[in-house]
């Protein structure tokens, strides 16, 4: 596990002064419970760094290094994570209402318990087998009016999830570990499952 040489306080001190820590090599660093909505973390590095109920609403982690990072009970709602990496991560009960995660890969995170109500998914990686070597869990997450294009979901894990009014298009379903049953309410343009 990587180490910031960087402050808590300093990195608070550069958000007050400038919202941005484009670029900025964060690992390891605790800013839990902190608000830090909207705050550009784009590039970041930002492996096992510590957010747990955290406000990062309407964030920017574009092609951030997330993984491994703890963001359980992070308030993540309209956050953009395009091509954030997020393999190994934990968002267990994180709010992430209306979020962005398209070309992200999410292989081996846990999304247990979390709301992603309306998020947008477009080319995720989010299959198993992966380097991680966990499958990715959506288990009991709230997945209600999602829009989820051209997401691999073989092996992950969609029990309990809720799909009502979710729209599947070109998703990679077969080898999910979900009941059938939960397709209902939900548009589907997915392959076979």
């Amino acid at each position: 596990m990587g180490a910031t040489t960087v402050s808590k306080t300093e990195v608070l001190a550069k958000v007050r002064e400038t919202g941005s820590l484009v670029g900025e090599d964060l690992s390891g660093i605790d800013l839990s419970g902190e608000d830090l909505s909207g705050v550009d973390f784009s590039r970041a590095l930002l492996k096992d760094a510590r957010f747990g109920s955290t406000n990062l609403s309407e964030a920017k982690f574009h092609e951030a290094n997330l993984q491994g990072a703890d963001l359980q009970g992070a308030i993540l709602d309209k956050a953009y994570l395009v091509a954030a990496d997020l393999m190994g991560a934990n968002l267990r009960e994180a709010e992430l209402s209306g979020a962005f995660l398209s070309g992200a890969n999410l292989g081996g995170a846990s999304f247990e318990d979390a709301n992603l109500r309306g998020a947008h998914f477009g080319v995720v990686q989010a299959s198993f087998p992966n380097p991680s070597g966990r499958p990715t869990s959506f288990r009991n997450a709230d997945l209600s009016e999602a829009v989820i294009g051209a997401t691999d979901f073989r092996g992950a894990d969609l029990r309990g999830a809720n799909l009502s009014g979710a729209f599947l298009y070109e998703a990679k379903l077969r080898g999910a570990i979900i009941d059938k049953t939960q397709y209902e309410g939900a548009f589907t343009r997915a392959e076979s499952f």
